[in-house]
């Protein structure tokens, strides 16, 4: 039989181990998985993108989360990256037609994400150079400000909503001159 003593030496030693391990696991976890950029991750996703498709922005919008977009012709695609302990990853892209009526901005909508996590986004292009503002606002009443992402090819936004949107075309969608006066208006009619 093991004295006091010696059994609380054992329970001290076995404590020391399991924080050994743990803190092990989380180095080594840190090491391999976390190091990881959100540029390292797009990289590695490229398999991931449909052939012909060019890469035109990545952009950070959150501490663990970061847009990409692609083009093909016309057409704007985007992609969602996650990051967790383990480092960044591919969580979801949208393909599809821009509405692209009437002129000065084309946008389209999707919910991307996976394992419960949903991330509900308008994006597209703006072709109007006199657009520096764009809002959507939500058939729920949700007003949400665009950001506007300048490239060498094209002007870009983009706007998180917090909740999914059926149907989408039922957002008001509106583009604002530098004096604040509305350039271009997407708005179906409400009952």
């Amino acid at each position: 039989m093991l004295s006091d003593s010696d059994s609380r030496m054992f329970r001290k030693k076995g404590k020391f181990k399991k924080i050994v391990a743990i803190l092990t696991i989380v180095i080594m976890t840190a090491v391999l998985g976390g190091c990881n950029s959100l540029d390292d991750a797009v990289a590695k996703a490229k398999p991931l993108i449909p052939k012909g498709y060019d890469l035109v922005k990545v952009e950070q919008v959150s501490d663990n989360s970061g847009i990409v977009f692609y083009t093909f012709e016309e057409e704007l695609s985007t992609g969602i990256f996650t990051k967790n302990s383990f480092g960044w990853k591919w969580t979801g892209s949208a393909v599809g037609k821009l509405v692209t009526y009437p002129d000065g901005l084309q946008w389209r909508y999707a919910d991307l994400g996976e394992d419960g996590t949903q991330y509900s986004v308008y994006y597209g292009k703006i072709t109007n150079k006199d657009i520096v503002r764009v809002t959507v606002t939500t058939i729920g009443g949700e007003k949400v400000q665009g950001k506007i992402v300048n490239t060498d090819q094209l002007r870009l936004w983009y706007a998180f909503v917090s909740k999914p949107q059926v149907p989408s075309v039922s957002a008001d969608i509106t583009g604002y001159s530098a004096e604040g006066k509305v350039i271009y208006l997407f708005s179906q009619p409400k009952q």
